[in-house]
Protein backbone atom coordinates (compact mmCIF):
# COMPACT_ATOMS: atom_id res chain seq x y z
CA UNK A 1 0.00 0.00 0.00
CA UNK A 2 2.77 2.36 0.88
CA UNK A 3 4.74 1.65 -2.44
CA UNK A 4 1.49 2.75 -4.20
CA UNK A 5 1.12 5.78 -2.20
CA UNK A 6 4.94 6.90 -3.10
CA UNK A 7 3.73 6.37 -7.03
CA UNK A 8 0.94 7.73 -7.40
CA UNK A 9 0.71 11.82 -5.60
CA UNK A 10 -2.06 12.59 -3.89
CA UNK A 11 -4.62 15.28 -4.84
CA UNK A 12 -2.76 17.64 -1.90
CA UNK A 13 0.35 17.00 -3.86
CA UNK A 14 -1.29 17.69 -7.07
CA UNK A 15 -2.82 20.74 -5.95
CA UNK A 16 0.64 22.28 -4.67
CA UNK A 17 2.38 21.45 -7.61
CA UNK A 18 -0.40 23.17 -9.95
CA UNK A 19 0.45 25.99 -7.29
CA UNK A 20 4.13 25.96 -8.02
CA UNK A 21 3.48 25.68 -11.93
CA UNK A 22 0.82 28.99 -11.41
CA UNK A 23 3.81 31.15 -9.54
CA UNK A 24 6.31 30.33 -11.45
CA UNK A 25 4.05 31.05 -14.90
CA UNK A 26 3.20 34.74 -13.61
CA UNK A 27 6.58 35.19 -12.67
CA UNK A 28 7.79 34.75 -16.05
CA UNK A 29 5.22 36.85 -17.41
CA UNK A 30 6.47 39.41 -14.88
CA UNK A 31 9.12 39.68 -16.36
CA UNK A 32 8.14 39.44 -19.95
CA UNK A 33 6.17 42.60 -19.64
CA UNK A 34 8.86 44.58 -18.19
CA UNK A 35 10.84 44.30 -21.40
CA UNK A 36 8.32 46.46 -22.80
CA UNK A 37 7.87 50.50 -22.45
CA UNK A 38 4.59 50.27 -20.95
CA UNK A 39 2.96 51.52 -17.34
CA UNK A 40 5.18 49.75 -14.58
CA UNK A 41 2.19 50.55 -12.49
CA UNK A 42 0.01 48.16 -14.01
CA UNK A 43 2.22 45.41 -13.49
CA UNK A 44 1.31 43.78 -10.59
CA UNK A 45 -2.61 44.30 -11.18
CA UNK A 46 -2.14 42.22 -14.73
CA UNK A 47 -0.13 39.05 -13.25
CA UNK A 48 -2.61 39.17 -10.48
CA UNK A 49 -5.20 39.26 -13.35
CA UNK A 50 -3.69 36.19 -15.19
CA UNK A 51 -3.26 34.67 -11.51
CA UNK A 52 -6.69 34.59 -10.84
CA UNK A 53 -7.44 33.42 -14.50
CA UNK A 54 -5.30 30.39 -14.00
CA UNK A 55 -6.92 29.35 -11.09
CA UNK A 56 -9.82 29.20 -12.36
CA UNK A 57 -8.98 27.36 -15.56
CA UNK A 58 -8.44 23.64 -15.64
CA UNK A 59 -5.27 23.84 -18.70
CA UNK A 60 -2.76 26.51 -19.48
CA UNK A 61 -2.73 27.75 -22.41
CA UNK A 62 -0.45 27.09 -25.09
CA UNK A 63 0.90 30.65 -25.75
CA UNK A 64 0.47 32.19 -22.03
CA UNK A 65 2.16 34.91 -22.67
CA UNK A 66 -0.15 36.25 -25.09
CA UNK A 67 -2.63 36.54 -22.13
CA UNK A 68 0.02 38.44 -20.31
CA UNK A 69 -0.56 41.22 -22.63
CA UNK A 70 -4.09 40.71 -23.33
CA UNK A 71 -4.49 40.94 -19.02
CA UNK A 72 -2.50 43.98 -19.37
CA UNK A 73 -4.84 45.80 -22.01
CA UNK A 74 -7.73 45.02 -19.82
CA UNK A 75 -6.32 46.76 -16.77
CA UNK A 76 -5.69 49.85 -18.09
CA UNK A 77 -8.78 50.02 -19.81
CA UNK A 78 -10.92 50.86 -16.35
CA UNK A 79 -13.40 53.60 -16.97
CA UNK A 80 -11.46 56.14 -15.12
CA UNK A 81 -8.96 55.57 -17.73
CA UNK A 82 -11.23 58.07 -20.30
CA UNK A 83 -10.48 58.95 -23.08
CA UNK A 84 -8.38 55.98 -23.53
CA UNK A 85 -8.50 56.05 -27.71
CA UNK A 86 -5.47 54.47 -28.63
CA UNK A 87 -6.43 52.11 -31.60
CA UNK A 88 -5.62 48.27 -31.10
CA UNK A 89 -3.39 47.99 -33.99
CA UNK A 90 -1.26 50.57 -32.03
CA UNK A 91 -1.20 48.53 -29.49
CA UNK A 92 -0.90 45.22 -31.11
CA UNK A 93 2.06 46.68 -32.94
CA UNK A 94 3.65 47.39 -29.44
CA UNK A 95 3.83 43.58 -28.79
CA UNK A 96 4.08 42.48 -32.01
CA UNK A 97 0.35 40.32 -31.83
CA UNK A 98 -2.33 39.80 -33.82
CA UNK A 99 -5.07 42.10 -33.03
CA UNK A 100 -7.28 38.34 -33.20
CA UNK A 101 -5.39 37.32 -31.12
CA UNK A 102 -5.36 40.05 -28.60
CA UNK A 103 -9.84 39.71 -29.09
CA UNK A 104 -9.36 36.28 -28.40
CA UNK A 105 -7.59 36.30 -25.13
CA UNK A 106 -9.36 39.40 -24.03
CA UNK A 107 -12.79 37.53 -24.38
CA UNK A 108 -11.75 34.63 -22.96
CA UNK A 109 -10.16 36.19 -19.90
CA UNK A 110 -13.61 38.33 -19.26
CA UNK A 111 -15.71 35.61 -19.58
CA UNK A 112 -14.37 33.24 -17.21
CA UNK A 113 -13.89 36.15 -14.41
CA UNK A 114 -17.30 38.15 -15.48
CA UNK A 115 -16.00 41.45 -16.20
CA UNK A 116 -17.99 44.15 -17.45
CA UNK A 117 -17.64 45.30 -20.67
CA UNK A 118 -18.81 49.00 -21.88
CA UNK A 119 -18.03 51.00 -24.77
CA UNK A 120 -18.02 54.94 -25.01
CA UNK A 121 -19.57 56.95 -27.77
CA UNK A 122 -16.55 56.18 -30.26
CA UNK A 123 -16.79 52.56 -29.57
CA UNK A 124 -13.83 51.89 -27.17
CA UNK A 125 -13.82 49.74 -24.94
CA UNK A 126 -13.68 49.81 -21.06
CA UNK A 127 -13.43 47.25 -18.05
CA UNK A 128 -14.99 47.22 -15.08
CA UNK A 129 -14.12 43.83 -12.23
CA UNK A 130 -17.92 43.47 -10.87
CA UNK A 131 -16.06 41.43 -7.47
CA UNK A 132 -12.79 44.03 -6.63
CA UNK A 133 -13.67 47.39 -8.21
CA UNK A 134 -13.68 49.56 -5.49
CA UNK A 135 -16.23 52.51 -7.56
CA UNK A 136 -18.69 49.59 -8.42
CA UNK A 137 -18.47 48.66 -4.76
CA UNK A 138 -19.61 52.32 -3.90
CA UNK A 139 -22.28 52.65 -6.66
CA UNK A 140 -23.80 48.96 -5.67
CA UNK A 141 -23.83 50.24 -2.13
CA UNK A 142 -25.54 53.18 -3.65
CA UNK A 143 -28.05 52.20 -5.36
CA UNK A 144 -29.15 49.45 -2.45
CA UNK A 145 -29.21 52.23 0.20
CA UNK A 146 -31.61 54.29 -2.23
CA UNK A 147 -33.69 51.60 -3.17
CA UNK A 148 -33.87 50.49 0.64
CA UNK A 149 -35.39 54.31 1.06
CA UNK A 150 -37.72 54.04 -1.38
CA UNK A 151 -39.01 50.53 -0.21
CA UNK A 152 -39.28 52.02 3.12
CA UNK A 153 -41.30 54.83 2.00
CA UNK A 154 -43.48 52.51 -0.36
CA UNK A 155 -44.22 50.28 2.74
CA UNK A 156 -45.31 52.85 5.74
CA UNK A 157 -46.31 55.82 3.08
CA UNK A 158 -47.76 54.16 -0.37
CA UNK A 159 -45.21 56.01 -2.27
CA UNK A 160 -45.01 53.83 -5.55
CA UNK A 161 -42.28 53.42 -6.59
CA UNK A 162 -40.54 54.83 -10.48
CA UNK A 163 -37.37 52.79 -11.62
CA UNK A 164 -36.50 55.29 -13.71
CA UNK A 165 -36.96 58.07 -12.24
CA UNK A 166 -35.01 56.07 -9.62
CA UNK A 167 -32.24 55.23 -12.16
CA UNK A 168 -32.30 58.86 -12.93
CA UNK A 169 -31.23 60.57 -9.22
CA UNK A 170 -28.65 57.58 -8.63
CA UNK A 171 -26.62 58.12 -11.70
CA UNK A 172 -26.37 62.02 -11.11
CA UNK A 173 -25.54 61.24 -7.45
CA UNK A 174 -23.15 58.54 -8.52
CA UNK A 175 -21.25 61.27 -11.27
CA UNK A 176 -21.47 64.51 -9.69
CA UNK A 177 -21.87 64.10 -5.36
CA UNK A 178 -19.75 61.07 -5.03
CA UNK A 179 -17.36 61.02 -8.12
CA UNK A 180 -17.69 57.37 -8.33
CA UNK A 181 -17.86 57.15 -12.11
CA UNK A 182 -16.25 59.69 -14.66
CA UNK A 183 -19.42 62.11 -15.73
CA UNK A 184 -17.97 61.90 -19.66
CA UNK A 185 -19.77 57.54 -19.73
CA UNK A 186 -23.19 58.87 -18.20
CA UNK A 187 -24.74 57.01 -20.75
CA UNK A 188 -22.94 53.74 -20.10
CA UNK A 189 -23.45 54.12 -16.37
CA UNK A 190 -27.18 54.75 -16.71
CA UNK A 191 -27.36 51.18 -18.22
CA UNK A 192 -24.71 49.75 -15.39
CA UNK A 193 -27.72 51.53 -12.62
CA UNK A 194 -31.11 50.60 -14.13
CA UNK A 195 -29.79 46.19 -14.69
CA UNK A 196 -28.52 47.12 -10.47
CA UNK A 197 -32.34 48.85 -9.64
CA UNK A 198 -33.81 45.70 -11.80
CA UNK A 199 -32.52 43.53 -9.38
CA UNK A 200 -32.98 45.42 -6.57
CA UNK A 201 -36.86 45.29 -7.68
CA UNK A 202 -37.98 41.85 -6.95
CA UNK A 203 -38.77 42.44 -3.78
CA UNK A 204 -40.77 45.96 -4.77
CA UNK A 205 -42.63 44.04 -7.45
CA UNK A 206 -43.45 41.18 -5.18
CA UNK A 207 -44.83 43.23 -2.31
CA UNK A 208 -46.55 45.39 -5.21
CA UNK A 209 -48.34 42.49 -6.42
CA UNK A 210 -49.74 41.16 -2.42
CA UNK A 211 -50.48 45.11 -1.84
CA UNK A 212 -52.89 44.93 -4.49
CA UNK A 213 -54.26 41.58 -3.69
CA UNK A 214 -54.77 41.73 0.06
CA UNK A 215 -55.32 45.55 0.69
CA UNK A 216 -58.03 48.01 -1.16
Amino acid sequence: MCELLELYPTNYEIINTKDRITVDLIKDGEEFLKQFDINQDFILDTVSLVYRYLRIKEKIPHNLFKFFIAAYYIVQRHPFAFPAHDKKKDFCDKFSLQISSLEYCVDNITSTLGYIKIFDDMNFPYFIDPKRDLSLNIIKNIVKSKIDASMMKFLLYNRPINSQILTEELVCDIIFEHKAFPEELFRQLYEIIASLVDEEFTDYNEYAVLQQKYFI
